[in-house]
């Protein structure tokens, strides 16, 4: 690895308060059962990945009126990430309840950048990125992101910001 492959280093984010989100922020509520967690009863770190993705499944459907599984199915529109990530501020533990709040961060041509913000109580637990990329499924190649969906997110980020 050269110096060209090192990641810039940056200061660690610091957890937010409930009262730091916008009030108009949509949010998916879920408990975490025994399940999705290690035998300590802490939540085993892939299934926060999962819950993030039904988050973002639900947003679509529940909040932009635009069904996630058209758009995948019919429409034949991946929604494919190309990144996905989070930092971890506090434990989450079997039985706790956490909502997760989206923001669109940017919104390119063919790409799209949202934060998940998981709040426990009035602080946040954890924090999502995920940059997802639009393809085609049917030659797997980037397209633009589709005029309804952009319209929808545009306006979700208008109305958060």
């Amino acid at each position: 690895m050269n110096h060209h492959d090192t990641p810039p280093q940056t200061a660690r984010p610091v957890p937010l308060s409930q009262d730091s989100l916008p009030k108009n922020m949509w949010a998916f509520k879920h408990t975490f059962r025994h399940g999705q967690c290690d035998p300590a009863g802490i939540v085993y770190t892939p299934k926060f990945f999962d819950i993030f993705n039904q988050a973002i499944e639900a947003w679509f459907c529940d909040h932009l009126h635009i069904d996630y599984y058209d758009v995948l199915g019919p429409r034949r529109v991946g929604l494919g990430y190309v990144s996905a990530s989070a930092t971890f501020f506090a434990p989450c533990m079997m039985g706790d309840e956490i909502e997760i709040y989206v923001r669109v961060h940017k919104l390119g041509g063919k790409s799209y950048e949202i934060t998940l913000h998981a709040m426990k109580g009035d602080k946040e637990a954890l924090r999502g990125y995920f940059t997802t990329v639009t393809t085609s499924l049917e030659s797997h190649r980037p397209i633009e992101i589709p005029q309804d969906i952009r319209s929808a997110m545009q306006n979700y980020r208008d109305a958060t910001d």
